[in-house]
C-alpha cells in the first residue's frame, strides 16, 4: 500500500512536470518586428528595434554562450575570397557544427555569396543588380538549388544545441505577398508560428520575432517562391528573393539534459525510498 502511494505521489509530481510546460508554452509572448522600403534606411529603425528586443550587445565570434546579447552575420567578411565573383565558402563554414557564431545552415545544394565586383549575383543573373541591394554592402546570401533554408543554433564553437530567444533577417526584392516567410520551431519541433515578410520591389524587407526567452531551436526561411537562376524571369507569379543580415539571440544550451538529469536523480531516489520500505515492511 506504501509503495503504491509513493508511486502515485511520483505521478502526480510528473504530471505536473507536464502541466507547467505546457503553461509556458501557452504563455509566450511574442513581437514581431517587420518594416519594407525602398532603402536601408526604411528599414533601420525596425532592425534596430529587434536588436533591442534582443537585449544586449554584438557578441561577435566569443566561444561560449554568454548570458546576454546577440549574434549577426552580415556575409560582407568573405576572407581570401573577398574579391571573388562569388563564392561558396559559406558551405564550409556554416553547414556543421561548431561555428563561433551559433548557427548551422541547411538546403539542399549549399549556400553562394555574393562577391566583388558584382555583389548582387549579377553573375548567375544579368538582370540581378537592377532588383536587388545589400542592407550592410557589400554582400548578399542565397541558398543554392532551392530557396529554403533551415537554421539551427548550437552554443557558439560547440556542437551543443541550443535555443534562441529570437530570429531576424534582412531581405531584399520581395514581391508577392506571403510568398517569403519565417517558420520557428521549438525544443521539440513544435511549430512556434509562421510569420510574412512585407513586400517592398527592388527593395529591402525586414522581419524579426523575438519570443521573451530562449525556446526557438530552429527557424525554417523560405526565401521567395524559386531558387535564383539564369532563367528565373522575375515577376508576376515568380519571385526571386536574396537576403542579407541575420540577427538572433545569444544561443543558449538546451535545458531539456539538466532537467532530464535532475528527473532521473528525482526517481531513483523515489526508488531507493521505495526498496528502503519494502525492506522495513
Amino acid at each position: 500500500m506504501r509503495r503504491f502511494t509513493y508511486l502515485l505521489s511520483l505521478l502526480f509530481l510528473l504530471v505536473c512536470f507536464a502541466q507547467a510546460l505546457e503553461v509556458r508554452a501557452d504563455t509566450i509572448v511574442i513581437t514581431v518586428r517587420s518594416a519594407a522600403g525602398p532603402d536601408p534606411t526604411a528599414i533601420q529603425g525596425a532592425v534596430d528595434q529587434f536588436r533591442a528586443d534582443l537585449g544586449g550587445v554584438n557578441n561577435g565570434n566569443a566561444v561560449g554562450s554568454l548570458p546576454s546579447g546577440r549574434r549577426e552575420i552580415n556575409w560582407d567578411e568573405g576572407g581570401a575570397a573577398a574579391n571573388a565573383t562569388s563564392f561558396d565558402e559559406v558551405t564550409a563554414a556554416f553547414n556543421t557544427a561548431p561555428t563561433t557564431r551559433g548557427v548551422v545552415l541547411v538546403t539542399d545544394f549549399g549556400f553562394r555569396i555574393s562577391g566583388l565586383p558584382s555583389p548582387e549575383f549579377g553573375e548567375i543573373n544579368a538582370t540581378y543588380p537592377g532588383i536587388f541591394q545589400t542592407f550592410s554592402a557589400p554582400r548578399l546570401f542565397t541558398p543554392v538549388g532551392g530557396n529554403f533554408t533551415i537554421v539551427s543554433f548550437f552554443v557558439p564553437g560547440t556542437t551543443t544545441p541550443a535555443l534562441t530567444s529570437g530570429f531576424g533577417a534582412v531581405f531584399t526584392d520581395v514581391d508577392l505577398a506571403n510568398t517569403t516567410r519565417l517558420r520557428f520551431f521549438d525544443f521539440n519541433n513544435n511549430s512556434l508560428g509562421v510569420f510574412s515578410v512585407p513586400t517592398a520591389n527592388n527593395g529591402l524587407s525586414f522581419l524579426g520575432a523575438s519570443f521573451g526567452s530562449a525556446i526557438v531551436r530552429s527557424v525554417i526561411i523560405t526565401s521567395g517562391n524559386v531558387r535564383l537562376g539564369r532563367n528565373d524571369q522575375n515577376g508576376n507569379t515568380i519571385d526571386v528573393v536574396a537576403m542579407d543580415d541575420f540577427i538572433y539571440g545569444e544561443p543558449q544550451p538546451t535545458p531539456e539534459p539538466t532537467t532530464m538529469i535532475l528527473l532521473g536523480t528525482g526517481l531513483a531516489g523515489v526508488a531507493a525510498a521505495v526498496r528502503k520500505r519494502r525492506k522495513a515492511e
